[in-house]
C-alpha cells in the first residue's frame, strides 16, 4: 500500500510539470497567466493570495494546481476543504456575513440559484468578454448550466452526468450469456432501458456460496448499485422521469400516472442492491464497486475510473462503460443523463480580487490544464469534453472505450434543478422517496405528497419569479426537455 502511496505521489509532481508544459501552448491558459500577472503589477498588490472554499472531494488534487498556479503568477492560494454538503450553507453564511474571506467557491452548478438570489456571487460575463475562454467541445446540456437567469456565474470543469457500468467478465461469460437469452430471447450487454437494467439486476442476483456460470460466488453478488439515500436519491430520480419535473407554471408533474410510476420504478430496484444501500454515498458504494460484489452500477463516471486505478479495486480490466439506460416515451427510447455533481467555480461577491479569481478559474478550466486535472490520478474531475479524447494521460487513466462513451453520454446530460430554493425541493423529494423505499407510504401516497411540498416550496420562494427563471432555463436547453 505505502508502495502504490509513493507511485501515486510521483505521477503527481509529473502531472505537475507537465501541466506547466501543456499551459505554454494553450492560449486559453496563457490568457489568463499573462492577466494575472498584470493585474498583480497593476494593483501593485504585495503578497497576493487568493483563499478557495473547496469541496474536500478534491483536497488530494487541487493543491497540485494550486501550487502550479503560484510558481506561475506569485499568486498563493489558501485552501479551506469543506464536505460537500456543508458548503451550500457556508456560501449562504457568507452572504449574511459579508467577511469577503473567500474568494472562489467550488461547488455545484445547482447552488448558483441560491447563491445569485442572496448576492453572494457575481456574473463573469465582463471577464469573459476581455479575457475569452473556450468552451468548445462541450455537450450543450453541460454548458448552458453554467448560466442562471441569462448571466454566466460559474464555470464547470467535469462530467458528472450519470453512466452505467457492468461487469464486463460477467457480460462476457458464454454460460452467462446462453442462459439469459434462453431466458429473455436477447443478448447480454448495455441496457437500452431502465427496465431492461432491473431485469439484468435480478438475473444476476446472487447468493453467498452459490455456483453459477462456473464461479463460485464466496461473498453475494448484487445485481445492482445505485445511490438512494439522502441527498442523493433526487441526483439521480429525473433519469425515471418522463420529461420535466414541473409543467410551464411551475405545477408539478409528479403527482400523474407517469410520476407514480417513476417512483415505483426507482424504488423497485433497491431489492437487488446491498441492504444498507439507502445509508451510502461514494465513499462507500465506490470501494464496493471496486470488491466485485455488484454486477452494475448507475454512478459518477469516476466511478469507472477508481476502479481502473485504485489497488484494492478487483474489477480493473473487467469494467463495461455503458450509455445511461432510458425509458419508451410514444415508441421512442429517450435517455436523460441527470448533471449529478458536476464541480464548478464560482466568485465570491465579497472578493477584494475578484478579477484574479476569475483568471484562476479560466487558467484551471481552459483546454490543457482542464484536460490535466480529468488525468490527475487522486482527482475526482470527470471527463467532459472532445479533447479528452486524444488526452494519453485520460485515456490512460480511464480506458479509452470508457472515454468515448462517457462523451456519446454528454449529449443527454440534462441539468437538475437550477432554481432558487432548489435543496428544499430536493429534500421533499427525497424523503417521500426514502419512505416509499422503506415500505411506509405507496407511491401514489409520495406522489401527492411531493406534489404538495413542491408547492409550497415555490409559494415560499415566490410563483411568478420562480416561473420566470424555470421558464427561461427550459427553453435555454440546459433539462434538454422542452414544454
Amino acid at each position: 500500500m505505502n508502495r502504490c502511496l509513493v507511485v501515486l505521489s510521483a505521477i503527481g509532481l509529473a502531472l505537475a510539470s507537465s501541466v506547466g508544459a501543456a499551459t505554454a501552448n494553450d492560449p486559453v491558459a496563457e490568457r489568463a497567466v499573462a492577466g494575472a500577472k498584470q493585474y498583480v503589477k497593476d494593483k501593485n498588490l504585495k503578497d497576493p493570495k487568493l483563499t478557495i472554499l473547496l469541496s474536500s472531494l478534491y483536497n488530494n488534487s487541487f493543491p497540485d494546481f494550486a501550487r502550479r498556479w503560484e510558481e506561475l503568477t506569485g499568486v498563493k492560494f489558501e485552501i479551506v476543504p469543506l464536505g460537500y454538503t456543508d458548503i451550500p450553507a457556508k456560501i449562504m453564511q457568507e452572504g449574511v456575513s459579508k467577511t469577503g474571506v473567500y474568494d472562489i467557491f467550488n461547488d455545484f452548478p445547482y447552488t448558483m440559484p441560491d447563491a445569485v438570489g442572496a448576492k453572494v456571487i457575481i456574473p463573469l460575463d465582463p471577464y469573459v468578454a476581455k479575457y475569452k475562454p473556450d468552451f468548445s467541445g462541450i455537450a450543450d446540456g453541460l454548458l448552458y448550466q453554467q448560466n442562471y437567469d441569462g448571466k454566466l456565474y460559474t464555470l464547470v470543469n467535469d462530467g458528472d452526468h450519470l453512466i452505467m457500468a457492468l461487469r464486463k467478465d460477467l457480460v462476457e461469460n458464454p454460460q452467462a450469456r446462453a442462459e439469459y437469452r434462453a431466458k429473455f430471447g436477447k443478448d447480454l450487454g448495455c441496457p437500452d432501458t431502465l427496465a431492461e437494467w432491473e431485469q439484468q439486476a435480478a438475473f444476476f442476483q446472487t447468493k453467498e456460496g452459490e455456483t453459477r456460470w462456473g464461479i463460485k460466488f464466496e461473498k453475494p453478488l448484487y445485481g445492482a448499485l445505485g445511490y438512494r439515500s439522502i441527498n442523493f436519491s433526487y441526483r439521480h430520480f429525473p433519469a425515471y422521469m418522463e420529461g420535466l419535473l414541473f409543467d410551464r407554471d411551475m405545477k408539478p408533474r409528479i403527482n400523474s400516472p407517469q410520476g407514480v410510476s417513476a417512483i415505483k420504478a426507482f424504488a423497485s430496484i433497491v431489492q437487488y442492491m446491498p441492504k444498507d444501500i439507502q445509508g451510502w454515498g461514494t465513499p462507500q458504494i465506490y470501494p464496493f464497486w471496486g470488491s466485485g460484489q455488484a454486477y452494475s452500477a448507475m454512478s459518477f463516471p469516476s466511478i469507472i475510473g477508481f476502479g481502473e486505478s485504485n489497488p484494492q479495486s478487483t474489477v480493473k480490466g473487467k469494467q463495461l462503460a455503458c450509455l445511461i439506460p432510458g425509458k419508451m416515451v410514444n415508441g421512442q427510447l429517450v435517455r436523460r443523463s441527470p448533471q449529478a455533481a458536476g464541480t464548478g467555480y464560482m466568485v465570491s461577491a465579497y472578493s477584494k480580487n475578484p478579477e484574479l479569481a476569475y483568471l484562476f478559474i479560466q487558467w484551471l478550466t481552459s483546454p490543457s490544464v482542464g484536460d490535466e486535472a480529468v488525468a490527475h490520478p487522486k482527482g475526482f474531475w470527470d471527463p467532459y469534453r472532445a479533447s479528452n479524447l486524444t488526452n494519453k494521460a485520460i485515456l490512460d487513466r480511464f480506458g479509452a472505450d470508457f472515454v468515448k462513451t462517457t462523451l456519446e453520454n454528454s449529449k443527454y446530460a440534462a441539468s437538475l434543478l437550477l432554481i432558487e430554493g432548489n435543496y428544499e425541493y430536493f429534500k421533499v423529494l427525497d424523503n417521500n422517496l426514502a419512505d416509499v423505499m422503506n415500505g411506509n407510504i405507496s407511491a401514489e401516497e409520495a406522489a401527492r405528497r411531493i406534489e404538495t411540498g413542491w408547492n409550497k416550496v415555490t409559494a415560499d420562494v415566490g410563483r411568478e419569479n420562480q416561473v420566470r427563471i424555470w421558464r427561461k432555463g427550459v427553453e435555454s436547453g440546459i433539462y434538454l426537455d422542452k414544454f
